[in-house]
């Protein structure tokens, strides 16, 4: 049971004395005024002094000192008064005064009573004072709480015995705490320090003793939150770069200089089979041959050309687009219908929905140079022609016009469709254009006329096509390629492996890319013999624009994202996010070491920095190469006298790249070792140079 006498009360009597318990701890009402207890009050002066001098708790008499402390004194007024204000006076006087029989009874409940209500009951106490009793009240606690600190360490000194013995002289804290000043033991020393000294000390410390030190005082409860908030971030933070490096622990860096040569297969001419049944006579080498063959069927594309006579073609590899790279804005116009034609050049050609043609000399942005006006119908296509001088622009209007960039004006209309033209596509003096009246028309710009008997025709409306030396390639809505023949105008192949609409093609002098609306891009060989697929390039969304380059197809999909693909394994080597929102890319032109990336918002243009091809290195860390590389020093001489032009540059565009990719593809070297004609015996008379460049499998 509770020993502690009940509080006193002072219900007894006619008015409340503010005093006892029940009158400070029961709420009162707000009153306008209230008449504070003065210094010159005795018996209520002689009460707060009695109270203070029974407490014998130092953390209540300190808390109460530090309150006073903070508050403000400025309403104090240091008037002149006849009587003296000092606490060790008042207290002698008011111990020789008789208290009230009232005031003795809560003096003994105050003594009886825990620390937490004895500080309670000293603030309702004192907020009753006015300004000089509280600065008495505040000397007076004071002079306590030194007495009482004093009483404590001789109450300690005698419970512990005075020896000096020989651990004590050695040890450095006993030595530290002798020789410190009293009041440099009682300092705070987090509160001494700087914020960030004190933060990395409570560092140290566990979540539990953080907490308890969040106790101490305002400011330790601040510094120690703030570094559970520090400890928590850091520890997120870890955890998230660690699932970080889990996630990409096996994906596998490649490195942007890397290039080398290598052999790939593709389908053999009739000549060079003509030339090859000369060459294989002999047993030896029909047993190098047979060797050969089973080396082969690791190379890629081997599946894809079964049962077909095959050559090698030395080919160069390279990491294209995969290193640094800084963009510039050139159009910051907001246009979801424009189209545009970049081939590398100073000049750069647009086209919208208004009908006009616009061109524009780039540099570090695009400067408007000329406006051509014409067409009657929304343009869909532009046709940048650098060496003939001339934009060609199709319209829906159903016609194809020719301007020329000298003067701006309009030098030949084509005429022949009957609906909305798609696409263009330009090699020497003819020009291929496909319609939404299901057609495909080929037109002679030196005879400025359609030529009749090129005019081949789809099911569906005719979405691209592409014109080289030899053959006439064209794809429509229902997802249909064909490859006609541009001499006799005959269908060659028809290609049905695409289940909707093909409108993007690429087609170089061995190869063949198309891609439909559903992110499928599919490679073939530009050779009507095979009609298997080599390669397949997923997206997630339908691809705009690709190109091949040097062994990787670029593309750039609707997602937002340019890709770059091996050709001959199918590994996405990198992903560059140019578009944040789906839908926005319209187009990419390729060029050199610049992309240029027409969007929605905006005409941007991706330089990637010039790269040192390094023709030593591997690909990947760990990769094993898919071909067989030459290794001989034989080989840097080859390519020398075989012009060093042909290496030298990436597509700028579908047609363009395809007339340099027409040129860059013929360049045939030295075949692995045991398809090297120097590795034969001298008698067989064979050299580095000629036929022996390629040869049939």
């Amino acid at each position: 049971m509770d020993s502690r006498p009940p509080p006193p009360d002072c219900s007894s009597m006619d008015a409340p004395c503010c005093m006892c318990p029940p009158c400070l701890f029961t709420p009162k009402a707000a009153e306008p005024l209230q008449d504070l207890w003065k210094l010159s009050d005795e018996p209520r002066r002689r009460f707060v002094v009695g109270v203070l001098l029974r407490c014998r708790s130092v953390p209540v008499l300190e808390n109460l000192q530090t309150s006073l402390r903070l508050t403000s004194w400025n309403l104090l007024s240091y008037s002149q008064s006849k009587r003296q204000t000092l606490p060790e006076f008042y207290a002698r006087l008011d111990k020789k005064a008789q208290p009230a029989p009232l005031v003795r009874d809560i003096w003994y409940w105050f003594d009886t009573s825990p620390d937490s209500v004895q500080l309670r009951y000293l603030c309702h106490l004192l907020l009753q004072c006015d300004p000089e009793l509280l600065s008495m009240a505040k000397h007076l606690i004071g002079v306590v709480v030194v007495r009482l600190k004093r009483q404590l360490e001789e109450q300690t000194k005698v419970c512990s015995p005075d020896r000096d013995s020989d651990e004590d002289l050695h040890d450095p804290v006993v030595t530290f705490a002798k020789s410190t000043p009293e009041p440099i033991k009682n300092r705070d020393i987090l509160g001494s320090l700087p914020a960030d000294v004190s933060k990395r000390i409570l560092a140290m410390m566990d979540e539990q003793m953080l907490k308890r030190c969040m106790k101490v005082c305002k400011y330790w409860k601040r510094l120690a939150g703030e570094t559970m908030e520090e400890i928590r971030f850091r520890k997120a933070y870890v955890e998230q770069v660690e699932a970080m490096m889990k996630r990409y622990r096996g994906v596998k860096l490649v490195n942007p200089s890397y290039a080398r040569m290598i052999d790939v297969l593709v389908p053999a001419q009739d000549k060079d089979q003509d030339q090859d049944q000369d060459q294989d006579q002999d047993q030896d080498q029909d047993q190098e041959e047979e060797s050969a063959c089973r080396r082969l069927k690791k190379w890629p594309f081997h599946a894809a050309y079964t049962n077909m006579r095959t050559s090698t073609v030395r080919m160069e590899e390279r990491n294209v687009y995969c290193g640094a790279y800084f963009t510039s804005v050139l159009l910051d116009e907001e246009d979801p219908h424009r189209v545009v034609d970049f081939r590398g050049g100073p000049f750069l050609s647009t086209a919208s929905k208004d009908r006009t043609v616009r061109l524009y000399y780039v540099a570090s942005e695009a400067k408007h140079v000329a406006l051509m006006k014409g067409h009657v119908g929304s343009i869909r296509v532009v046709l940048l022609c650098p060496d003939r001088e001339l934009v060609i622009t199709a319209s829906c209007d159903s016609s194809i016009r020719c301007w020329s960039v000298r003067t701006d004006q309009c030098v030949l209309v084509l005429y022949g469709h009957s609906s909305t033209v798609n696409c263009l596509d330009i090699h020497a003096d003819r020009l291929v254009s496909g319609a939404k009246d299901c057609t495909v028309k080929v037109w002679s710009l030196q005879t400025e006329k359609h030529l009749e008997e090129f005019n081949f025709k789809h099911r569906k409306s005719v979405r691209c096509v592409k014109i080289n030396a030899t053959t006439v390639f064209s794809s429509c809505d229902r997802g249909v390629v064909k490859l006609w023949d541009a001499e006799n105008a005959t269908l060659l192949r028809t290609i049905n492996a695409h289940g909707h609409p093909v409108r993007c093609m690429f087609v170089d002098r061995w190869h063949l890319l198309t891609a439909d609306t559903n992110g499928q891009v599919m490679a073939w060989s530009s050779r009507c013999e095979a009609e298997g697929c080599l390669m397949t390039f997923s997206h997630p969304k339908e691809v705009k624009s690709m190109a091949l380059a040097f062994l990787r197809v670029i593309t750039g999909c609707v997602d937002g994202k340019i890709r770059i693909f091996n050709f001959l394994t199918g590994e996405c080597l990198r992903s560059v996010m140019v578009e944040a929102e789906t839908g926005r890319i319209l187009s990419l032109h390729f060029s050199d070491n610049n992309i240029l990336v027409n969007a929605t918002s905006c005409v941007k243009l991706y330089h990637f920095a010039k790269v040192f091809w390094d023709y030593a290195e591997p690909a990947e860390a760990g990769e094993e190469a898919s071909e067989v590389a030459a290794s001989s020093p034989r080989h840097s001489t080859q390519l020398k006298g075989e012009g060093q032009e042909q290496r030298r540059g990436l597509p700028h565009s579908s047609s363009s790249s395809r007339c340099k990719e027409d040129v860059g593809s013929a360049k045939t070297h030295f075949l692995p070792k045991t398809l090297n004609p120097n590795s034969r015996r001298p008698s067989e008379g064979t050299n580095a140079g000629g036929r022996g460049h390629r040869k049939t499998v």
